[in-house]
């Protein structure tokens, strides 16, 4: 553990807002806050330099500590704290080890005033009251989703999550290449379908689509092993996402009665083959890329198109490269299964979920057993207001995409020094992904990230020719079911299904471990 700072300034705080009556002035003095950060040193350190204006409001202090290892980060070590601030596949972990559950008057609008005394006029009444916080702002999936659990508000969301498609504006121009793209029947521009991606792909590949003369690649992904990221795992669920969610459907990776893993039905295997099998449109070496090396292809020139996380824009371009990059939600599936009935149907207008990997992004809750839970509700609050979000937006140091609509809307704060990058487009695709009719939050129960970890060895093997497609993806279902019964089956369902916030519960879990057995 690194305990960043602590502080206390007792000044005057501010006012109320609007027609409520006035906040004490430094309504939180002597009162002293301990925030952890799980998995994100300098998130940690951007969060610390944030700390003093809530010091100065509120009349606390806060000390912020960061944890950046597995070690650090188990449980025992998680407890103590009143604000943990965290990736949203952690969410289920923070959920089983204790985390209240926020009232909605923390992110409500304030009462409307009624004024002065009964019977008196009041010229103000019909005038709203002042909302510092502004939640409406924030987009829908992050309010009714991604900081819910079994419907029940246990976080707020500081940054979001989402995967997008770059690609090189020259790869489209139709003065080059347009003609052969004709005769082949690709149009050259941006996939509404993950078919269309794959033929796209391999028309670019090993044609000079930039005019330097020689030959390029027509795709850079991140298909081998990565443990930091995980690129590979997330961007085969995106695609998976779009065969296998049907839209009569809310659960998608396993049967919501009995956890059984479905991947290896159709729509997982056909997205792993489809996948895997873009290795031959890509550089030398794509089957073993983690995500750096497949920003290192596009960034160089070497492949026209990359799917990535949109925070990452900024590692797109060179330093000084004006060279044009667009930007694209993600494709969809002009089919989609339905695992009832073991057959898809069709889709018009193609499928196309926005999937949030990462458990959605970036979350900040209050520890169940925090003796000062007003004080820790009012910092978490804080983190994400507007005035600290923008000014979040623009720190280097925080991983992940605004939430707030008009903070989406002002392009990628990371790749502003790159002339080329489209702001519009970058917008245009973060939004629309957290926008879409149909919006999956990547997995979030307990042991998330080991679940994920079978799956990037499943693509890693499967891309490696280690193992066909459906082996791998029967290796990481079996690897899924172990995993399961060692939490206990019951336990981990319930807290699936709460993930999903559609579908039924009891209030609480049934016991953990094998059998319904404590471990």
């Amino acid at each position: 553990m690194v305990a960043l700072a602590a502080g206390a300034i007792t000044v005057s705080g501010c006012g109320g807002r609007g027609g409520v009556p006035a906040e004490p002035v430094e309504p939180y003095a002597g009162v002293a806050l301990s925030v952890l950060v799980l998995g994100a040193p300098e998130l940690a350190e951007a969060l610390d330099d944030r700390r003093g204006e809530w010091e100065r409001r509120r009349g606390g202090s806060v000390s912020i500590t960061s944890a950046d290892s597995a070690s650090e980060a188990d449980p025992g070590a998680r407890s103590g704290y009143d604000v943990l601030v965290f990736p949203g596949d952690l969410l289920g972990e923070m959920v089983a080890e204790g985390l209240r559950t926020l009232p909605e008057a923390l992110v409500s609008p304030p009462p409307p005033s009624s004024g002065g005394q009964e019977g008196e006029d009041d010229p103000t009444a019909d005038a709203p009251p002042e909302d510092g916080l502004a939640f409406d702002q924030i987009v829908e999936p992050y309010r009714q989703a991604v900081s819910r659990y079994g419907g029940d508000r246990v976080a707020l969301p500081i940054a979001g999550s989402a995967l997008v498609l770059a690609y090189r504006a020259s790869a489209f121009q139709t003065d080059r290449l347009g003609a052969e793209a004709e005769a082949a029947g690709v149009a050259l521009e941006a996939p509404e379908t993950w078919e269309h991606l794959d033929a796209l792909a391999r028309f670019l590949h090993g044609r000079d689509w930039d005019g330097d003369g020689e030959p390029e690649a027509g795709i850079a992904l991140a298909l081998g092993a990565d443990e930091a990221e995980r690129l590979g795992a997330e961007t085969f669920l995106a695609r998976a996402a779009a065969l296998g969610l049907h839209r009569d459907n809310y659960s998608f990776l396993f049967d919501p009665d009995s956890m059984a893993p479905r991947l290896s039905s159709p729509p997982f295997e056909e997205a792993m083959e489809a996948l895997v099998a873009l290795r031959d449109a890509g550089p030398e070496g794509m089957a073993g890329f983690d995500a750096e090396a497949a920003r290192a292809a596009f960034r160089a020139g070497e492949a026209a198109l990359l799917i990535d996380r949109a925070d990452h824009a900024g590692s797109w371009l060179e330093p000084g490269d004006e060279a044009e990059v667009g930007v694209a939600r993600l494709p969809g599936s002009p089919r989609m299964f339905e695992p009832l009935r073991g057959a898809y149907d069709a889709a018009d207008p193609p499928n196309r979920p926005g999937y949030l990997p990462d458990g959605g992004g970036w979350l900040v809750g209050v520890s169940a057993d925090s003796a000062e839970p007003a004080a820790a509700e009012d910092f978490a609050r804080y983190l994400i207001e507007p005035d600290t979000a923008a000014r979040l937006r623009i720190d280097p140091r925080v991983p992940g995409v605004p939430v707030r609509s008009p903070l989406i809307g002002q392009g990628s704060a990371q790749g502003a020094e790159l002339p080329g990058l489209s702001r519009r487009d970058w917008s245009d695709a973060v939004a629309k992904t957290f926008l879409a009719d149909r919006v999956v939050v990547g997995l979030r129960i307990p042991g998330a990230s080991d679940y994920l970890a079978d799956l990037d060895r499943a693509v890693a093997s499967a891309s490696a020719g280690e193992a066909t497609p459906a082996d791998a993806l029967k290796a990481a279902a079996e690897a899924w079911e172990q995993r399961t019964d060692q939490f206990g089956r019951q336990w981990q369902t319930w807290h699936y299904r709460r993930s999903l916030n559609a579908l039924t519960t009891s209030p609480t879990p049934p016991p953990r471990g094998p059998g319904g057995r404590e471990p």
